[in-house]
């Protein structure tokens, strides 16, 4: 005690030394700094025992050549991470992975930043703060993709600022901000397509928010007009794909990944397009007989055309809705006790990198069973606060929708890999969880749990 009390003397008495000599001491004291410092040290040393990975879709990245600007688009690839590369490009082609894979290290960590930002003006507690912006800052699970050459580490970073980006709006609502955030979704959409549920959240939350609270309207119709500039900019997207590719659509990636659920939920005869079906369960038959036939599977996509291929699957679906929700369903079941982490980048041969994979398993290990506990009992919540208190939690809301949407897509939209296609969840998820820790802060009070609000 006496030892703490002594370094606090000498910190104030540094400070009073001159302006620059407290600004430092303000730094230095903060939490924020804290957190920073050790997270820091934990991201380097779990940094030293990865190896900067690259996977079979990277190449796409690396490659492009469409330039979006002349009216160029590519099939599998949208614009924003290839331009990314392009632009670290510029400052040397020689050891490119190197330079993405610092960069995305380096804007991985910054938005340590942006999170606690965010948490700062969500909760109440102190240490709530500081535990919740440690833990994102050390997630080693998300830090894992930070090596990857792939948009999953950009992914998280992009669903963080729009949290933020919300986050700023509920506190002080401006039209600037109402177009900002749609706009920004249609960046995210570039990024990564399964982000293409984003504009739809917001326009949801327009909507809402204009039925539900009288004191923004204005602004609120400020940024419906915003989403659906978006909408138009997004089909705008579209039409230069089937220009370009044949596939009125943001990324022919959605037709390789529903033909696989479709093939799996058993619906794929009930397309309307009987050669596109015979051409799948040939497909299936050479699947289960196994290599070495000496007969090449077909091409689906290749052979028959992005567009038919799309209105086939759409068939499926629309012929078969009950197959295909059960399927969803299915899978939904068949997760439960699957950890909803994992990890891509390779790790390095050695004790120490051993060691850390081990202490990765054991610490970030959480089942999807509780992903599903959280989401039903924080809509509980959301609706027991409208119903009971005549309260919208408006940043719940819309971290609740952000979770449930993610999943949806990756759930109805992948055919595996889940726990890498949800990842952009994580910081909402990180807020969402350790709300209810902050919650019960207040517990042992009644009189404050009573008077509890959200700041948003």
């Amino acid at each position: 005690m006496g030892v703490k009390i002594d370094l606090q003397i000498r910190l104030d008495s540094f400070a009073q030394r001159g302006r620059w000599h407290n600004t430092l001491i303000t730094i230095i004291s903060a939490p924020l700094f804290c957190i920073l410092i050790i997270s820091g040290i934990i991201r380097l040393i779990y940094y030293s025992v990865l190896l900067n990975t690259i996977s079979y879709d990277t190449a796409g990245y690396l490659n492009y050549h469409a330039n979006i600007l002349k009216g160029e688009t590519e099939g599998l690839r949208t614009p924003v991470y290839p331009y990314f590369i392009k632009m670290i490009g510029l400052f040397g082609r020689e050891n490119l992975i190197d330079h993405i894979v610092t960069a995305q290290m380096v804007i991985s960590f910054l938005s340590i930043i942006l999170f606690y930002k965010v948490v700062q003006a969500f909760y109440k507690n102190s240490r709530v703060i500081f535990a919740a912006s440690l833990l994102y800052g050390a997630m080693l699970p998300v830090i894992n993709f930070d090596k990857l050459v792939l948009t999953e580490s950009f992914a998280v970073i992009f669903s963080l600022l729009f949290i933020y980006m919300m986050v700023n709006y509920l506190q002080k609502p401006a039209h600037i901000k109402a177009w900002m955030i749609p706009l920004f979704t249609l960046i995210a959409v570039m990024l990564r397509p399964s982000f293409i549920y984003l504009p739809v959240l917001i326009t949801i939350f327009w909507v809402l928010r204009l039925t539900i609270s009288k004191r923004d309207r204005k602004i609120c119709l400020s940024g419906l007009a915003a989403s659906v500039v978006v909408i138009l900019l997004t089909a705008g997207y579209s039409n230069l794909n089937e220009r370009n590719n044949g596939f009125n659509g943001i990324s022919t990636v959605s037709n390789h990944n529903e033909m696989a659920v479709i093939a799996e939920a058993g619906i794929y005869m009930s397309g309307n397009d009987p050669e596109i079906s015979e051409a799948i369960k040939g497909n299936l038959i050479l699947q289960q007989k196994g290599p070495g036939n000496g007969v090449q599977p077909i091409d689906v996509n290749s052979q028959f055309g992005p567009d038919r291929v799309h209105k086939f699957i759409i068939n499926c679906i629309k012929n078969q809705p009950l197959a295909y929700a059960w399927h969803i369903a299915s899978k939904l079941n068949d997760l439960q006790t699957t950890n909803i982490f994992t990890n891509y980048a390779t790790h390095k041969p050695g004790f120490l990198a051993f060691r850390v994979e081990n202490v990765e398993y054991l610490v970030f290990c959480v089942t999807f069973n509780l992903l599903y506990f959280l989401i039903v009992f924080d809509l509980i919540v959301i609706i027991s606060m409208r119903i009971r208190r005549r309260l919208t939690p408006w940043f719940k809301v819309v971290l609740w929708l952000l979770i449930v949407l993610q999943i949806a897509v990756a759930i109805m939209g992948g055919y595996n890999e889940y726990q890498r296609l949800i990842l952009p969840a994580m910081p909402a998820l990180i807020i969402l969880l350790f709300s209810y820790v902050d919650w019960i802060c207040f517990a042992t009070n009644g009189n404050k749990l009573r008077s509890y609000r959200a700041a948003v």
